[in-house]
């Protein structure tokens, strides 16, 4: 039910490529033994779907075995990788012992399929269309459900708004990326984060978001096609030794790296206001669905989570049938908690869930039984970190009582040693400065997306000058935290434009502190995407950062912190501190940034408190 890591799949890609040091030629993946079916089931792959305009998509088709005639409901997953990426999951192998036929069709202009690969564009169409087709076959009962995670999620929303016949339901897993601009949300395919680009997409575009690609002959037969797709690959090859993050200006980052052609040249020029993102298939305010939607999104999914939260909150008030769970697991790893689960480095406690049997459940529930009778499963299911337990409510956010815990210190938060407390009542002294340089930025570690360390020690962080650190006194009983974590802050910079990125954590009574969510503001969107204004250099602002959200379980003897610094590099992009085009400079200016906290400028954090 998981996406490979980053890790894992780089080294099917090199195995597939044939870079992959071995010594001899690599077998190719049999997805019968892959996905655990053989003797249930039939697999044909480079099997073409045509659409609208003529260009020819491939799929991997996985039937079961059935009596001569008997049609089956589909799960349809739509996607730009290997199908073996896919398939290998042990839900879907569940499905097709349960009757489900599965086919991943592969997104235009990757892998196999024709066309030029733009993300976001046309997903809608070409989404329909392959709807339309699964239901026009012979095997076809005419009932789909749409499934996958991470990019083959994001891709559903584009689906749903347009509620083609046929569609019953939806499994959309860690699919925030398919969101442009929502209430409470406004950061296009999470392309930025509060105005930020985010360099997980420069990776991804590297690797995987290339404009061309090789393709099939026209005119072969579909055994001939077969046979190439067993005996080529068309995976990319990553470069070794990627010194990217780097590179200067960040326009120019993928150049630098030999990249071939991809919608992130484009992508970085654009401001998150450009009139140019709705030419994207996002889901969008004013957008609705008819078709039931299972979201699922996990904790350590740091850069899909609150957009995740987002858009169930949103579709919950204008679409019927919304449904969701929410996890402790980095990105699309459900289903690999264990009694003792560990995210990177910390411990989370017993996390573990059925996503398996709710999901073949919830396809039941709409394709085999046409959604008659009652759904058993809670509207929104979700683990609080270390609470050993799940929780059930019947809406996200839940109910909760907001608790400020406000900034305070002598003027002395930089770094761990210094003397940063976070309080309940408003503090007194003097305000924290810290420095920021483009050329030596705070550095990421943990966080972002597809790194299964997402969650890591940041005490190294912590030690640096230029990141101020506030803390609580340890907890004499446990806080409980379910919602949006909003941080209100009072400052002032000393260039036009800067970041502010705020990290919460958790410190453990041993003193490993482990992150459990960030976020970044440029400064320049303060109050908006569509309200950009430079700073006034010596001017004090407030700025509210709400982009966190969190449940967390801080035990006894456990304390609560965040950081507050100009950058977390390279999960998102340096800022040059000039104002303009950020994406075309090249000469870093050192920003330095105040923070208040006194009686009438009290910066704060404010927490959701559960009972």
């Amino acid at each position: 039910m998981r996406r490979r890591s980053w890790a894992a799949a780089l080294a099917l890609v090199a195995l597939l490529s044939g870079t992959a040091p071995a010594a001899a030629p690599q077998a190719p993946v049999d997805l019968l033994d892959l996905m655990k079916v053989r003797g249930a089931a039939t697999v044909q792959r480079g099997v073409p779907v045509t659409l609208r305009d003529g260009t020819r998509l491939f799929a991997t088709l996985v039937t079961p075995n059935r009596p001569a005639g008997e049609r089956l409901p589909t799960i349809l997953i739509q996607s730009p990788y290997d199908p073996s990426w896919e398939l290998g999951g042990a839900t879907v192998s569940r499905l097709v012992h349960a009757g489900y036929a599965i086919v991943v069709v592969n997104a235009r202009g990757t892998q196999w399929s024709e066309g030029e690969y733009h993300w976001m564009k046309g997903a809608a169409d070409d989404g329909e269309d392959s709807v339309k087709w699964v239901t026009a076959q012979p095997w076809s009962n005419g009932k789909v459900g749409a499934y996958g995670c991470s990019s083959s999620g994001e891709v559903q929303f584009a689906l749903a708004k347009r509620n083609p016949p046929g569609l019953k339901a939806m499994v959309a897993m860690a699919a925030a990326t398919g969101i442009g601009v929502i209430p409470g949300y406004a950061d296009q395919g999470i392309f930025y984060t509060g105005g930020v680009p985010s360099f997980d997409w420069a990776y991804w575009y590297r690797t995987q978001g290339h404009l061309h690609h090789p393709k099939l002959p026209a005119g072969i037969s579909q055994q001939e096609r077969e046979a190439l797709i067993a005996t080529y690959s068309a995976a990319a090859v990553a470069p070794e030794g990627w010194d990217w993050a780097k590179h200067l200006p960040s326009r120019d980052v993928l150049k630098g790296t030999g990249s071939p052609e991809s919608e992130f040249d484009r992508m970085i020029a654009m401001k998150p206001n450009d009139p140019r993102w709705r030419e994207y298939d996002f889901l969008n305010t004013g957008d609705s669905t008819r078709v039931p939607m299972l979201h699922v999104d996990s904790w350590y999914d740091t850069i899909e989570v609150y957009p995740t939260a987002k858009a169930f909150e949103y579709l919950s008030r204008n679409s019927p049938d919304q449904y969701l769970i929410l996890g402790g697991t980095a990105h699309c790893s459900m289903g690999t908690e264990t009694e003792k689960t560990m995210v990177g480095e910390r411990p989370i406690g017993d996390a573990r869930f059925d996503y398996e049997g709710q999901v073949v459940r919830w396809f039941d529930h709409w394709l085999k039984d046409d959604g008659k009778g009652e759904l058993a499963m809670p509207r929104v299911q979700y683990y609080p970190l270390e609470a050993n337990r799940w929780v059930s409510d019947k809406a996200w956010p839940p109910r909760s009582t907001p608790r400020r815990l406000f900034l305070d210190s002598a003027g002395d938060a930089n770094g761990l040693a210094g003397g940063g407390k976070l309080v309940d009542r408003p503090g007194r002294g003097a305000p924290d400065r810290f420095a920021s340089d483009p050329l030596n930025p705070v550095p990421t570690h943990g966080g972002g997306c597809c790194d299964r360390n997402v969650s890591r020690d940041q005490s190294a962080i912590e030690r640096r000058d230029d990141v101020l650190v506030y803390t609580t006194a340890p907890f004499d009983r446990t806080l409980k935290v379910a919602g949006y974590v909003n941080a209100t802050l009072y400052l002032s910079t000393s260039t036009p434009d800067a970041d502010v990125a705020v990290k919460l954590v958790d410190v453990y009574p041993d003193g490993k502190a482990y992150n459990i969510y960030d976020t970044i503001q440029r400064l320049r969107y303060r109050d908006g995407i569509d309200r950009e204004a430079p700073m006034e250099a010596g001017r004090v602002y407030k700025v509210e950062l709400k982009q966190i959200v969190a449940a967390s379980h801080f035990a006894p003897g456990h304390r609560l912190r965040i950081e507050i610094a100009g950058s977390n590099f390279p999960q998102y992009e340096r800022n040059m501190h000039r104002g303009g085009a950020n994406h075309e400079q090249r000469e870093p200016v050192t920003a330095s940034t105040t923070l208040y906290h006194d009686k009438d400028r009290a910066s704060f954090i404010e927490l959701p408190v559960v009972p």
